[in-house]
């Protein structure tokens, strides 16, 4: 049971690493778009370094939740919530991995990031988080 302990506490911590580095890039991105002028070269930097971030603790989430299947349920045959939840993590691991290029494509090219991509993938991550939440909210209710 210790180990399942501690697989919680990394994934929790996970998400909330995942999610705060989300907000602070979008917000980030924001600020720079309503004042006009794209991010400067250390702006960028620090962008980059945020998507990697939330991409490797996306990553920890996976690892650390895929475990925690096997460990507790022992199947992944769980159920339609469950499949749900898969689905928006994959689509929420799928439009991180996309920024992470996205990112690292502009920085090589000392270009800012395309204002659409950065439009389009706030939203999509927030739809994908909705899918899993609600999700995680009908698998863990028993009944």
């Amino acid at each position: 049971m210790t180990i399942v302990i501690i697989m919680k506490f990394f994934h929790y911590i996970s998400l909330f690493l995942a999610g705060g580095l989300g907000v602070a890039n979008v917000m980030l991105f924001k600020n720079h778009q309503r004042a006009g002028m794209p991010p400067a070269p250390p702006v960028q930097k620090t962008m980059m370094a945020l998507a990697r971030l939330g991409l490797v603790a996306i990553l920890a989430l996976w690892i650390t939740g895929l475990l925690l299947t096997h460990q507790l349920y022992g199947s992944f045959s769980l159920g339609l919530a469950f499949h749900f939840k898969m689905l928006g993590a994959s689509i929420l691991l799928g439009a991180v991995a996309f920024l992470n290029i996205h990112l690292t494509m502009r920085a090589k090219q000392n270009i800012p990031p395309h204002p659409t991509i950065m439009k389009l993938v706030p939203p999509i991550t927030r739809g994908a988080l909705l899918i899993v939440l609600v999700s995680v909210a009908v698998f863990t209710t028993p009944g």
